[in-house]
This record gives structure tokens, C-alpha cells and sequence, in this order.
């Protein structure tokens, strides 16, 4: 199991992490804060605002990886942020026996902690978080799909040629207007955008506008008509009001999958971090791999997440806090926070539709 995910798992499971840590554990004060001295895993806290800063381990057996475990730990003993302060390694009891000694020996000599936990508790608690998860969000959602569409304005440009044409069906030639073919990934990506948020339909080899999309391209921004990127120009605030009432209608497509997918994302890691490089740290990847269930390379998921994070900016769902580091903070705002609510909602009804019990009637 991956470092990733057992910290993850530790931290949602505080109950847990006192046991194993011998600390009643009131309140987290940090994850992987970047200091001078390397990167502090996490500092817990307790009721008399002690604190603990944890490096925390997966298995200890190999020489340089508890070499490099106590140099960290070592170096950490430069920072405090609390008048009481204490300093723990925390590692996997799998460790062999022998490497355990030599853990416990560092420990004394340094006046460091050493505790450990069971990797085998901690899969069966992820596994349950999981679950916790999908039955709090109500079903079980498809896997996210990760489309190269990077905001919702892009429906412009393959909504703009129903109005040009001033038909009620188009071919596909003729919905690709103002792309390069019909045959390219690129109007399959723009098609799939407008079909799943319902703004268009295939009828007889054909697509028709919808009611939607009807009142999608009569709230078209002015500048439509003068813009040479159709992408680029913004959405208007009914057009906003009209994909919020599309998003929250039961109807789970995959692009509004993927919107839950990122609220769901900044409940887990509630708003702390979202990449802004395509390649990050490894152990935040695992991360969100196993909350969503993919194995998305570190580029697909940092696009994923930022495509998703750009439709949730655009409908005034979410905030992004740009940082110095390589990752930025989200926060979801009033309106974010009740779209969440009643999709969340939305699927539990669904789910307790499923599992109406009917030995009542029997």
C-alpha cells in the first residue's frame, strides 16, 4: 500500500491514529508543510495543544530507507510550532523484527518516538472509508472520463452553426462548421460536451437542438457575433443559471460525473491541494487514483482535475487560491457548497429507491 493512501487514511480515521500513536489526536495542524528542513508528513494535536510532528513510513526493512527516515526525523527537530512539541516516526509493524530493533534503538538514543501501525488494519479501514464514500454520495458512480475539453464556453462553438443555419436538424458536417472535419477527436470531444449536457440530441443520423440548447444559443453573449474564437468568448449569466439547472436534473452524464468527481475530490482533501504541474509528487497521484478508482497517469490526472476545476470556476462553484507552490488551494462557495448538497441528495434517493424495502408488504 502506498505511502499516499495510508496517510490519507490515517487522517480520516483520527479514532485510529490516537490508538496507534498513543496521542489523543483533537485536531490536525498540517500535511506535508514544506519547511527548510524537508517536507513534515503531518502535525497532529491534542486536547492540552501538545503536538506531534510525524514522518510517517510504509515498511522500514532496507538500510537507506530508515537512513533516510532518521535524517529526516532528525532534521525536523529544527522546527516547532508548538511550545510543546515532541517528534515520532510512525512505520508499519510488517517491518521485519530485526529492522524494528534498530528503529527502537534510533528512538532512544535521539529521544524521538517510535510507534507503529498494522498495513493490513489500514486497508481494511480504506477499504471502509471508501465505502463511506459511496454511501454517503449516494450510488456508485461510473469512473471519471477525462475529455480534452478545458471550459464550458467551448459549447459556443458547436451550438453557434444551429443559429447560422437556422435549421431544426443539422448533419454532423454541418454541426463541424467551425472545425476542421467531423472526423477528428477534437468535434468528437465538442460533441460528447454538448450531448451530455443535453444541449443537443441525435435523431435519424441527424442533431436536433434541444429545449436546452434552444435557450442555451438565445442567451448567446453579443460578442458571438463578432468573435474570430468562438471558445473564447463567456458565458452569459443565464447561460450559467441554465447548465446549473441542466447539472442538478438526476440526469447522470459523464461531464457531470466528472463535476461531482471534483466536488467529491475537494471533500476528500477538503480543498487543500490541486495540482498545478503536470507532474506531481507520486504519493498524492496514488491519492486520488484510489478515491477515484483509475490508474490516470500524473500528466491525465493533473488535467482531469484542472479541466474539472475551470467548469466548477465558470459556474461560481468553486474559488482556486493560486499559491507559489506547486499546488494551488480550492474552496467551494455558498452556490458550490448547495449544488454539492443537492447532488448529493439526488443520489440518495436514487439509492434508497433501490433498496426500498418491501418485507412490509409481504
Amino acid at each position: 500500500m502506498q505511502e499516499g493512501l495510508v496517510q490519507w487514511t490515517l487522517l480520516q480515521r483520527l479514532d485510529y491514529l490516537s490508538k496507534v500513536l498513543d496521542f489523543r489526536v483533537a485536531a490536525k495542524k498540517g500535511q506535508q508543510i514544506t519547511t527548510d528542513f524537508g517536507r513534515i508528513d503531518f502535525v497532529v494535536e491534542n486536547p492540552q495543544k501538545r503536538q506531534l510532528i510525524v514522518e510517517l513510513e510504509t515498511l522500514l526493512d532496507s538500510k537507506s530507507k530508515r537512513e533516510y527516515c532518521f535524517s529526516q526525523i532528525l532534521n525536523y527537530k529544527h522546527v516547532r510550532y508548538a511550545e510543546k512539541t515532541e517528534y515520532c516516526i510512525l512505520f508499519a509493524h510488517e517491518t521485519k523484527q530485526s529492522a524494528q530493533t534498530i528503529v527502537q534503538d534510533f528512538g532512544i538514543a535521539n529521544n524521538v518516538l517510535i510507534k507503529t501501525y498494522s498495513l493490513n488494519a489500514v486497508k481494511t479501514i480504506y477499504t471502509n472509508c471508501v465505502e463511506q464514500l459511496n454511501q454517503n454520495f449516494g450510488l456508485t458512480l461510473p469512473k471519471p472520463a477525462n475529455y480534452t475539453i478545458c471550459y464550458l464556453r467551448w459549447l459556443n462553438k458547436i451550438l453557434k452553426p444551429f443559429i447560422d443555419y437556422n435549421k431544426e436538424y443539422l448533419s454532423a458536417l454541418e454541426v463541424a462548421k467551425y472545425f476542421t472535419s467531423h472526423n477528428t477527436t477534437n468535434f468528437r470531444c465538442y460533441l460528447r460536451l454538448a450531448l451530455d449536457f443535453e444541449m443537443i440530441a441525435e435523431s435519424r443520423n441527424s442533431f436536433i437542438l434541444t429545449s436546452n440548447g434552444e435557450e442555451y444559443t438565445k442567451s448567446f453573449n453579443p460578442d458571438i457575433n463578432i468573435a474570430t474564437n468562438l471558445s473564447s468568448v463567456d458565458l452569459t449569466v443565464e447561460q450559467k443559471k441554465l447548465l446549473l439547472r441542466i447539472i442538478s436534473n438526476g440526469n447522470w452524464t459523464a461531464h457531470k460525473v466528472n463535476i461531482f468527481w471534483l466536488l467529491m475530490f475537494l471533500d476528500v482533501t477538503r480543498g487543500e491541494w490541486i495540482p498545478n504541474i503536470k507532474n506531481f509528487e507520486k504519493h498524492r497521484l496514488d491519492l486520488v487514483n484510489g478515491l477515484f478508482n483509475v490508474s490516470y497517469r500524473s500528466r491525465t490526472m493533473y488535467e482531469f482535475l484542472t479541466f474539472a476545476c475551470n467548469w466548477c470556476m465558470e459556474l461560481g462553484l468553486v474559488e482556486r487560491i493560486k499559491t507559489n507552490t506547486n499546488y494551488d488551494k480550492v474552496y467551494l462557495t455558498p452556490l458550490g457548497i448547495e449544488i454539492s448538497n443537492m447532488l448529493q441528495l439526488d443520489l440518495q434517493l436514487k439509492r434508497n429507491r433501490l433498496n426500498l424495502n418491501f418485507k412490509y408488504l409481504e
